[in-house]
């Protein structure tokens, strides 16, 4: 009897946890569905506002937007690791520090330079060109940071589906917004808006569904130091990314700097949590700290970037006017800005006036 008892227990047991990873996973799977819709409008809204032929402008002539993509590219996993050894994580700690730092620009970082008024062109091919190159650029920092480390049975493996489905979600959407744009140029401006408005909307609300729902779980790992590599990080890349740009010789706008700034610091948070996926096993006990710092580096830059874009907003509009991109602050190459009172302004962000 009391062997049937434990049998039972046991098959229940099996069977409870089989549920439970069941339903864990298909929520996983909901959300990132729903993220890759959301951003998929995000893009395609964005792509409604950019202009291919300055897109291509800066391809022929890439001193700026190589620029940027050093600063991502290089600043950031050498910034990672050394704020990881500065506050002495443990070695699991610093690996999800350098997965994150490693991972190229998000799409989120094209929303946060439309509503800060920085150059969607310049966005949106730094963002595009850091995907593709993170082909390379990830498997080689993921290979020399564990290799200085001394860590060598760590085995990262470098998710290139999940960076394809990445390049994918960014460009397809984006071509059909081009087309949208070219097709009816009057009508873009409109969609942008709204498109961009019910994406940045939908995201807040995911984040905050997804804190509530599955941050229980892994909250008891965190760290103090964890926290404070988290805040840091993103502040000192865009402070770096900024200041950076200011080289006289590159020439580069304010609007420009801008959006360096935010394509160094804004970073895929979602490439990197599929890398600690395909990398670890969630029953590891390196799992949970590698895992953590990619999830609180996503949250903590949308929640950073909102607080900014709001701020900028409300400031733009009571007539601040030293936070707008200046005629006095910048030398522009533009050829779609035009002057006025309030500084620089891009038609492709602006509607024209009927004749």
């Amino acid at each position: 009897m009391a062997t049937t008892i434990t049998v039972n227990d046991a098959v229940t047991t099996a069977l409870t946890e089989t549920t439970c990873s069941t339903s864990e996973n298909g929520s996983n799977n909901a959300t990132q569905i729903a993220t890759q819709v959301i951003l998929a409008v995000i893009m395609f809204g964005l792509g409604c506002s950019a202009d291919a032929k300055l897109m291509w402008r800066y391809i022929k002539r890439p001193k700026i937007f190589i620029t940027g993509l050093a600063l991502q590219l290089l600043l950031m996993p050498f910034l990672g690791f050394g704020l990881a050894r500065a506050f002495q994580l443990t070695e699991a700690e610093t690996i999800g520090v350098i997965i994150q730092a490693s991972a190229p620009g998000g799409a989120y970082s094209n929303i946060a330079s439309y509503w800060l008024d920085g150059d969607m062109d310049l966005s949106i091919v730094m963002t595009t060109s850091s995907t593709i190159l993170a082909l390379g650029t990830m498997p080689l920092w993921l290979f020399v940071f564990p290799t200085i480390m001394n860590l060598q049975d760590e085995c990262l493996t470098v998710s290139f589906s999940a960076l394809g489905f990445s390049l994918l979600g960014i460009c397809a959407p984006l071509l059909v917004g081009l087309l949208v744009k070219y097709k009816f140029p009057e009508k873009s401006v409109i969609v942008t808006k709204i498109c961009s408005g019910l994406g940045s909307f939908a995201i807040l609300v995911l984040v905050i569904v997804v804190a509530a729902t599955q941050g229980s779980g892994l909250a008891e790992s965190i760290t103090w130091r964890q926290v404070v590599v988290v805040i840091i990080f993103p502040v000192l890349a865009l402070v770096l990314g900024y200041f950076a740009c200011r080289v006289p010789w590159l020439k580069i706008s304010v609007s420009g700097r801008r959006t360096i700034a935010i394509e160094t610091a804004m970073q895929s948070s979602a490439v990197a949590n599929t890398i600690v996926l395909v990398s670890y096993d969630q029953d590891s006990p390196n799992f949970a700290p590698v895992f953590l710092f990619s999830g609180m580096y996503g949250i903590i830059q949308l929640v950073v970037a909102f607080v900014v874009v709001v701020s900028y907003l409300i400031a733009k509009k009571k007539g601040v006017n030293c936070v707008v991109p200046s005629d006095a602050d910048q030398e522009t190459n533009d050829p779609k800005a035009v002057n006025s009172p309030d500084g620089i302004v891009n038609l492709g962000y602006k509607n024209t006036e009927a004749d």
